[in-house]
């Protein structure tokens, strides 16, 4: 006779034998997968060579690049991609100390529109080098509404693939010829509130397509914040703040640099960021000198001494001449 609860027995023990094994197979898997996972991580950390950097397009701005360089150095950003479409004043002397010293990667792009094949060019070949990427016009200053480092700011943003900041857009000033001195100094009226316009700060490597000059699509769906944590997912964030980051956007400038932004283009085909006739310019031009704003002047001091080793004559009118 067959011992029926000895055979009942064995198979019970096979079963909680195989049960461990399945079990034990799906913890050696899970475990594998995490350290994959540390050490996906631990390479892309590793390819960072930088913490925060920017892309920008710009033409015949030669006389302006010092300044924005050496601010946005000032701010935290480690490097610059940029992107010459075009230009037929002084820009490589210009950006010459600065390539010299690897902060400045000059590409020459000939192509019209600029935008989107530059801003896409540059997520693709550098993607890998940077944490956060800005997306800035030679127009555009960025920096802390309190404090003086971007990139610390930022760190609290690490779980977003993005995060963006909004305008506030400054006139002429009443000027109809390009003054001297600095851009900072020069300007210092704007428009009444915030610009519900946003530029975007992007991990580059969570980047999947280009949406406006604006803003970027993500992968896995994941959404951009602004600096309250609300999702942002056009160009625009409707609930505008500033109090953290900001951008001044230096629209219209003296009335001379209005006509040359006219004369030579616009870097894409979206938006009003280059007019297209005077009258536009002088009907935005009303609306951007009703309030002084002067929060960008404390980095004038370390910005003058900074220009100032370099060489660069600050009181004359900018010509981007050498002292």
């Amino acid at each position: 006779m067959y011992n029926r609860n000895g055979i009942a027995l064995r198979i019970e023990m096979v079963r909680t034998l195989s049960h461990a094994a399945r079990d034990w197979l799906r913890r050696v898997r899970r475990a594998g997968r995490q350290c994959l996972c540390v050490a996906s991580a631990a390479a892309e950390e590793y390819r960072i060579r930088y913490e925060l950097t920017a892309c920008m397009k710009f033409k015949n701005a030669a006389c302006y690049l010092p300044e924005w360089i050496e601010f946005h150095r000032l701010v935290g950003f480690d490097h610059f991609y940029l992107y010459n479409n075009n230009s037929t004043d002084n820009y490589s002397d210009a950006l010459a100390p600065y390539r010299k010293d690897k902060i400045v990667t000059l590409y020459e792009w000939p192509y019209t529109p600029a935008s989107p094949k530059a801003d896409e060019h540059c997520i693709g070949n550098h993607q890998h080098e940077t944490r956060w990427m800005a997306f800035l016009d030679d127009d555009e200053f960025l920096f802390p509404s309190c404090g003086e480092s971007v990139p610390k700011i930022l760190r609290k943003y690490q779980g977003y693939p993005a995060m963006v900041v909004h305008w506030f857009m400054f006139g002429s000033s009443g000027h109809l010829s390009r003054p001297n001195g600095l851009v900072l100094e020069n300007y210092l009226l704007r428009g009444d509130s915030v610009n519900p316009l946003v530029k975007s700060i992007v991990n580059p490597r969570r980047v999947t397509s280009w949406a406006s000059p604006h803003h970027w699509q993500y992968k896995n769906g994941h959404i951009a914040c602004d600096e309250n944590g609300w999702p942002v997912t056009t160009s625009h964030s409707i609930q505008a703040t500033a109090n953290v980051l900001r951008i001044n956007h230096y629209w219209s400038k003296s009335l001379e640099d209005g006509e040359n932004k006219i004369a030579r283009g616009a870097a894409d085909q979206f938006g009003i960021d280059s007019p297209r006739s005077m009258k536009v310019w002088h009907q935005f031009d009303r609306l951007l000198n009703n309030v002084e704003d002067r929060e960008i002047l404390r980095f004038v001091p370390e910005l003058k001494r900074r220009l100032s080793a370099r060489g660069y004559a600050i009181g004359e009118r900018q010509t981007n001449k050498r002292a």
